[in-house]
């Protein structure tokens, strides 16, 4: 048995469309701590043509999501070239492999679980290659910068954005430099999740992807795109949160006016949470500062990044709203093993 976590990353500048198969534009992104996807692998047997099966219990994907999962684990070349790259002897894979997942926000609402969830199937999959080498594994994973940037990449080619959950906490991926750590020395961040549509979205992420290539406004989404990550950097290293706020807010609108204007148009944001981002970008006196750095995935939730300073009064804020559900998170190293279980082979 192998037992991986991976934490969900939120983009504060989002990848959003494809051109020749490619992300149209860099991205970066918050990893979060304890907000992703729990995955554990089982190998009931170890013999016969391979098959995998989720367990029942826990998050079970849709028919689709089942067979996107499973098509990734059995792209047997990239694992082989991976498995030989890091020095080790490669065997093809057989038996029957159980999975189990668990979601610790709500998966399919825009929260970036496809992203923790392929991360974490990535490393549980890993694991159980390298079962005859795991301790060995489980060390050079956690202290082998290379290693982790192999299974970055390895993880994104199951979904592109999975390749930021790997590393934390701030992470910028290059369509054409892969990925890099960006280091932050400021104040910690806390991210307020604000629930306010937990059903699955009726147009999955892959489709926004296509879709968005239709609106007039995405010609010159890449250009922005590249000021608003140059300009994000430098608000970092002056520490100025108010231009992190409007920055990383507006970028989430630019993204969320690509869905309007395509065509068909669709929407992801709801009654509530066009009111909170009107609420973040009046300055609503009800709010405890200026520092919050409001954005939105492919979806209607909320995320509102506070420093670890004024957590307690952002939190009195969510919680004196009637109705309002949240969950919070700090923030993350990335995507880990549980070795205690994984030991247990």
């Amino acid at each position: 048995m192998v037992k991986a976590f991976a934490p969900v990353n939120i983009a504060w500048v989002k990848y959003m469309g494809k051109v020749n198969g490619k992300p149209a534009n860099a991205s970066f992104s918050m990893t979060l701590d304890d907000a992703g996807t729990h995955t554990e692998m089982k190998l009931l047997e170890d013999a016969g043509p391979l098959q995998f099966r989720w367990s029942g219990v826990g998050y079970v994907p849709d028919r689709f999501g089942q067979e996107r999962a499973i098509n990734f684990l059995k792209r047997e070349a990239i694992w082989k070239n991976a498995i030989l790259s890091l020095g080790y002897d490669y065997k093809e894979p057989q038996g029957i492999i159980e999975i189990e997942t668990r979601n610790s926000v709500p998966a399919g609402t825009g929260i970036a679980t496809s992203a923790s969830g392929f991360a974490a199937l990535t490393l549980s999959w890993l694991g159980i290659r390298l079962r005859s080498h795991l301790r060995e594994w489980l060390l050079r994973y956690q202290e082998d910068e290379a290693a982790r940037s192999l299974v970055s990449s390895l993880a994104g080619l199951g979904s592109g954005s999975a390749c930021r959950s790997i590393e934390g906490p701030f992470v910028e991926w290059d369509p054409e430099d892969g990925t890099k750590v960006f280091h932050f020395e400021g104040e910690p961040f806390v991210d307020f999740i604000l629930l306010l549509d937990q059903n699955p979205k009726k147009i999955s992420s892959s489709q926004a992807h296509e879709r968005v290539l239709s609106s007039p406004n995405f010609s010159g989404r890449a250009a922005r795109v590249q000021k608003r990550l140059n300009d994000i950097k430098f608000a970092f290293g002056k520490k100025d949160l108010k231009a992190l706020s409007g920055l990383v807010l507006d970028e989430a609108m630019d993204m969320h006016t690509l869905f309007s204007t395509s065509n068909p148009p669709f929407e992801y944001m709801n009654d509530a949470s066009r009111l909170w981002v009107k609420r973040f970008q009046e300055q609503n006196l009800m709010l405890p500062s200026d520092h919050a750095v409001v954005t939105l995935d492919a979806g209607a939730n909320v995320h509102v990044f506070v420093p670890l300073s004024e957590e307690k009064s952002w939190e009195e804020l969510f919680s004196s709203q009637a109705g309002l559900l949240f969950v919070k998170s700090g923030m993350g190293r990335g995507a880990r093993y549980d070795e205690s279980a994984s030991l247990r082979v």
